[in-house]
């Protein structure tokens, strides 16, 4: 028996001042009850209950002790109504690490969004291009682009990133329009060499299908910083391969101009990436749920 369960023992025959009743409020036997009670008292060392033939009533050192169980009783039944209520309603701290551009131009946006349907949700967020070990520095989620090869995670799909090729209209105008995919041979490119999302190496898959060689196009600029290439096509040096979450906003207002949409360039996976081991609480289910909706809508 746990001391809890003793505990509640005392207190039920001092609230009864009956063996019997409080073996019946509790589903047990009142031989049981019996048991119990000496078993405490001997753990104890001191004698809890005044026994007759028809009551019992708590010692001076019994009463004492029933009051404190009162207390102790009562903030266990606290404590678990608190954790039900906390698992009911989503609350607490979110810890998520994201890729670095991504995070910078999609999850101030998002979390907004998702703080005006869960207010009780707070987070911390840390953008990097390094693979951070979730496991190991304790994150909740990690939200990546790819495949996913650690055994110890779950990546579940959210929302596939598309990529669209641009030009700013002051290159168009100075360079030309390639009006055929075989055209951007004759053209700048701006290699992104970091972002596989988002580099050159895209152009290889079209290669055999188009009839060009990469060889023969004009790497203008290759940075490591997607935001610096982004930046360089709009200020017009060349054709780059932006993701849509970057691109489709300066498309709208004419900055960017949208080459080939026709083309479909592979697209590859955002996966909301989690430990594989870990209990989903109700805000990682919450968020989980949420980011899975918002993805698949904007991206």
């Amino acid at each position: 028996m746990s001391r809890t369960d003793s505990l509640q023992t005392f207190t039920a025959v001092v609230r009864t001042r009956n063996f019997t009743s409080a073996a019946d409020s509790l589903g047990v036997t009142p031989s049981a009850i019996s048991k119990q009670i000496s078993s405490l008292e001997e753990r104890l060392g001191v004698r809890l209950l005044n026994r007759t033939t028809r009551s019992v009533s708590p010692t001076e050192a019994g009463q004492l002790f029933y009051q404190h169980c009162e207390n102790i009783l009562e903030s266990i039944s606290e404590a678990e109504r608190l954790v039900t209520d906390f698992d009911v309603t989503p609350k607490g701290r979110l810890r998520i690490t994201a890729m670095a551009n991504f995070g910078r131009r999609e999850l101030a946006r998002m979390l907004n969004d998702f703080s005006l349907e869960y207010p009780d949700i707070s987070f911390e967020l840390y953008i990097s291009d390094r693979p951070v070990d979730i496991v190991q520095e304790g994150f909740d989620f990690a939200l990546r682009i790819g495949t996913q090869e650690d055994s110890r995670l779950i990546a579940k799909p959210v929302a596939k990133q598309k990529i669209m090729i641009c030009a700013a209209p002051s290159y168009l105008e100075k360079w030309g329009t390639p009006t055929k995919f075989q055209d951007i041979q004759n053209h700048r490119m701006l290699v992104i060499g970091n972002a596989e999302y988002a580099r050159a190496h895209w152009l290889k898959d079209f290669e055999k299908e188009h009839s060009f060689s990469i060889k023969s196009v004009d790497r203008k600029l290759t940075v490591n910083d997607i935001d610096l290439g982004y930046e360089a096509c709009l200020q017009g040096m060349g054709i780059t391969a932006l993701p849509s979450y970057i691109a489709e906003r300066h498309v709208r207002s004419g900055e960017l101009t949208h080459l080939f949409p026709q083309v479909e360039i592979p697209v590859r996976t955002i996966n909301a990436v989690f430990p594989q081991n870990r209990y989903l609480s109700t805000k990682s289910r919450a968020f989980l749920d949420f980011v899975t909706s918002y993805f698949a809508d904007s991206i």
